[in-house]
């Protein structure tokens, strides 16, 4: 297979802030993940919402662009490019604020030796423009993520057969395990109170605006059910039902065979409508089927099916083109 880059994790502003501790592997180009409190591995994420407060803080030939991007809770990812990220600079400078984005970007996490604060920030890779309702999907995709991470922080080492029963990849194990080591007194009942408020803000339609005087755009309600979403995941048809009383969080699945063939067409038809000549960007491609409820592994395997078949090739690097 391809050797190709990590997959984003969908991940909420609140969740990525407090994830300030750094974890190598014993291997070699292991990147410098963040470890979040609630077991996310943060190397490469994909963020979304409405760009906020961008600047040029250099100079038209020196250009060092910073900027927020405010995730549908209200709470801010903080956007970092300059000479040496000329791919995310580049894209900062065609955008303005006010505009709904999606993001795939590297984490980094910064503590200055004059203070005991650690300021983590997202170097852009690749973003577009997209409309609310896809932010208000992408949302939704990651408050799917962030329950399981809290499902898996709770059953851990308390409820071996519920862990085992949620399918995590090794990534996600890695990310629960160093979790634990890292944060040994997490208050997991904080994370289903973001869920909650996330969800509750999307319904609503406030979409995180209240007491935040800089938001230039508005979130448009995901579903009028205030505490219940429904969706797809990793080929599955998922119910997701959130009860903020006592923090108890459900799912019900049921599966759906025919969804691997529709996803292998749905990647297709998203390669022919994105590429532009010279195929389409991994990335980019990832941004875009992410919607769809297809993740970084699925979209991988998908990949390499559809290269088998021989119905796609990569005419560079890390780019997909229709055969």
């Amino acid at each position: 297979m391809a050797q190709r880059r990590e997959p984003g994790v969908l991940v909420l502003a609140k969740e990525l802030n407090g994830a300030i501790e750094k974890h190598v592997e014993d291997r070699e180009y292991s990147p410098t993940y963040l470890i979040s409190e609630i077991g996310g591995k943060l190397s490469r994420v994909l963020i979304g919402g409405v760009l906020d407060q961008l600047e040029n803080r250099g100079s038209e030939s020196d250009p060092f662009y910073t900027a927020r991007v405010i995730d549908p809770n209200g709470d801010f990812y903080y956007l970092q490019a300059g000479q040496y990220n000329p791919d995310g600079a580049a894209a900062l400078s065609k955008l303005e604020n006010g505009v709904p984005i999606l993001c795939v970007g590297k984490v980094r996490a910064r503590t200055p030796d004059d203070s005991e604060r650690t300021y983590v920030s997202v170097q852009p890779e690749s973003m577009r423009a997209v409309s609310m309702d896809e932010i208000n999907h992408w949302a939704i995709k990651a408050c799917e993520e962030l329950i399981k991470r809290i499902n898996a922080t709770k059953s851990f080492g308390t409820n071996d057969d519920e862990y085992n029963n949620l399918n995590l990849t090794l990534r996600e194990k890695d990310g629960v395990e160093l979790a634990k080591e890292f944060y040994p007194t997490v208050a997991v009942e904080n994370y289903s109170a973001l869920l909650y408020d996330c969800l509750t803000k999307l319904a609503d339609g406030d979409g995180g605006t209240s007491e935040k005087s800089n938001f230039t755009g508005e979130f448009e309600p995901a579903n009028s059910a205030p505490v219940k979403e429904e969706s797809v995941v990793d080929g599955e048809d998922e119910e997701l039902v959130i009860e903020k009383e006592d923090g108890v969080i459900e799912e019900a699945k049921e599966e759906t065979p025919s969804k691997s063939s529709e996803n292998d067409t749905k990647v297709l038809e998203t390669i022919k409508k994105l590429d532009e000549g010279d195929g389409i960007y991994y990335d980019d491609l990832g941004i875009a089927v992410s919607l769809e409820g297809i993740d970084g592994p699925m979209l991988d395997e998908i990949l390499d099916s559809l290269t088998d078949q021989g119905l796609i090739f990569q005419p560079r690097f890390n780019h997909y083109k229709e055969a």
